[in-house]
Parts: structure tokens; C-alpha cells; sequence
């Protein structure tokens, strides 16, 4: 019982290294709504943990395509965010709050693009060694109006 034991707190100790990791990337996909709309949404981002609690990270999230007032609206956005998290062993919860430059391709009529601020929460689980996957909401203001996001996601933590 005891070795069993040592060993889950060696096993915790040691992905929970990972979570603060000096380089990460990964991929997101999920839902997203925009206007009262939905399509599928997906993110690419990289980041890095500057200090044990805190990190940057930057990503570029497709939004996917909205039909508002009969036109098609493909919104595409890319952030940087500081990133404070907190570890629980294996579990890494995380906060993120930044700004974004988005891109509103609209057919049939001129593009929209500008600069507002996004925010999302999350968590993460190290499934082994530098592999975690978890799930994620995020916001993005876009026009005055809101985006959201929920997503799965998958990160492999280099360094």
C-alpha cells in the first residue's frame, strides 16, 4: 500500500512539472456562437510560462462562418493573452486575458476587421508525461457583439 501510494505522488509530482513548461502548443475544437448563430470553432496557440504562475500565450482561433442578414460572415481572430494558472497535481486550471485583432470576411460587402479584448477559463489534465487535454470557454468581443467558444483541447508541452 505504501509503494502504491509513493508511487501516484511521484506520478502527480511529475506531470505537474510539465504544466509549467517553458514552451507548449496545441489545438482546439468545439463550439462557437456569434449573434445567435453556431458553427464549429478551432484554435491553434502557443505559449510559454514566464514565471510558475503566470504565462503568454498567443493563438489564432477560426470562429467558423455565420449567416447574418443572408450574407455569410467568416470570422477568423488572433490573440495574445497573459495566462495566470494554478496547478492541482495533475490538474492545471487556468485563466487567460488578452487582446485580439479579428477578421469578418462578409460576401457580397466589405470586410470588418479591428482590435477588442477576449478572455476564457480552463482546464487541463496531464494524461502522461508532457500530453494534456482538457476543455476551455472563451470570449471575444467582435463589433460591439459577443463570440463565444467551448472547446476540447490538447496540448504537448515541450521544455
Amino acid at each position: 500500500m505504501k509503494k502504491s501510494l509513493l508511487a501516484l505522488a511521484l506520478f502527480g509530482a511529475s506531470t505537474s512539472v510539465f504544466a509549467d513548461s517553458w514552451i507548449y502548443g496545441g489545438a482546439s475544437v468545439g463550439a462557437s456562437d456569434f449573434d445567435g448563430k453556431s458553427d464549429t470553432a478551432y484554435n491553434l496557440h502557443v505559449g510559454t510560462g514566464i514565471l510558475p504562475i503566470i504565462g503568454i500565450e498567443a493563438g489564432l482561433t477560426n470562429l467558423g462562418t455565420f449567416d447574418i442578414k443572408g450574407k455569410d460572415n467568416k470570422i477568423t481572430t488572433y490573440y495574445a493573452a497573459l495566462k495566470p494558472s494554478i496547478d492541482l497535481g495533475p490538474l492545471h486550471v487556468w485563466a487567460k486575458g488578452g487582446f485580439h485583432a479579428w477578421d469578418n470576411e462578409i460576401s457580397g460587402a466589405a470586410n470588418k476587421d479591428g482590435t477588442d479584448l477576449m478572455f476564457g477559463v480552463g482546464a487541463e489534465y496531464f494524461v502522461f508525461g508532457p500530453i494534456s487535454v482538457g476543455a476551455s470557454y472563451m470570449n471575444y468581443t467582435i463589433d460591439n457583439k459577443e463570440a463565444e467558444t467551448f472547446s476540447l483541447n490538447a496540448s504537448f508541452h515541450f521544455l
